[in-house]
């Protein structure tokens, strides 16, 4: 057998037995065991059927906090744009040529992104309030910081020689973003905005938790008020928005691909 298949071979045997390892020693800390499994999910079927049948009795507001869901979603995905598409160029080596702007940059993006939109949108409640707003800004900045990494990551595999084409024109360095980099990256950037859209809309659901507004709002209300049959249709409600969200967006990224 040749030495490389075996130093692969090796390395695989390791990791998956660490990993089995690791489960076998923190099984005791995570509470897992097959009789506990089973009577909990038996007792989480059993309180699962307080779910039904659902109620349409609020309806009309549980539409409402949906769409308010949706918005969020849109507006954090839309200004995210704006933090992340300078923040994406100036985290390229092959633009910035690294340095103090590309450190910054790459630097922002890492904050951005290690702070969870669940963390970030309990601050802004904090210091705002309740509503929409603090979830609209959780979004932007968590999701500015992931869509830029991307970005950032697409600009620096970018064709060099289209680029040259253009800077040998003469054109000035933003003309030369504008028609050497971007067309390059542009149904890329697309691809990713739309599916982090999608992100935003569950990720805008967990934020109403806290405060953030929305359709989470209203069912962490229903939970709380024991109101089973409205929590039921607002998780229902949930679904449906999520599946054709998905679906939407599936189809508008491989028109644009």
């Amino acid at each position: 057998m040749p030495e490389g298949l075996r130093r692969k071979r090796r390395a695989a045997l390791l990791l998956y037995g660490g990993v089995f390892l690791s489960l076998l020693l923190t099984a005791g800390w995570a509470e897992i065991s097959p009789g506990k499994l089973l009577q909990s999910l038996g007792q989480s079927a059993a309180f699962a059927l307080r779910f039904f049948p659902p109620s349409a009795e609020h309806l009309p507001q549980f539409l409402r906090a949906l769409l308010e869901t949706v918005v969020m979603a849109l507006w954090g995905s839309f200004l995210a744009t704006f933090l992340a598409v300078p923040l994406a160029f100036l985290g390229a080596r092959n633009v910035t040529g690294g340095g103090v702007p590309y450190l910054l940059a790459r630097g922002v993006m890492d904050l951005l992104r290690g702070l969870p939109e669940l963390v970030l949108a309990l601050v802004f409640v904090a210091a705002i309030g309740l509503g929409p707003l603090p979830g609209i800004l959780a979004l932007a900045l968590h999701t500015a910081g992931v869509v830029g990494k991307l970005l950032s990551e697409a600009i620096e595999t970018v064709d060099p020689a289209q680029v040259e084409a253009v800077r040998a024109t003469g054109a000035h360095p933003l003309l030369v973003v504008a028609y050497g980099i971007w067309p390059q990256v542009a149904p890329m950037f697309s691809s990713v905005t739309l599916y982090h859209f999608e992100v935003n809309v569950r990720s805008a659901t967990v934020l109403g938790l806290v405060g953030a507004g929305g359709i989470g709002f209203e069912l962490m209300q229903t939970v709380r008020a024991f109101r089973f049959g409205d929590a039921a249709t607002v998780i229902l409600l949930i679904l449906v928005a999520v599946f054709t969200i998905d679906k939407l967006s599936a189809r508008l990224r491989q028109a644009l691909v």
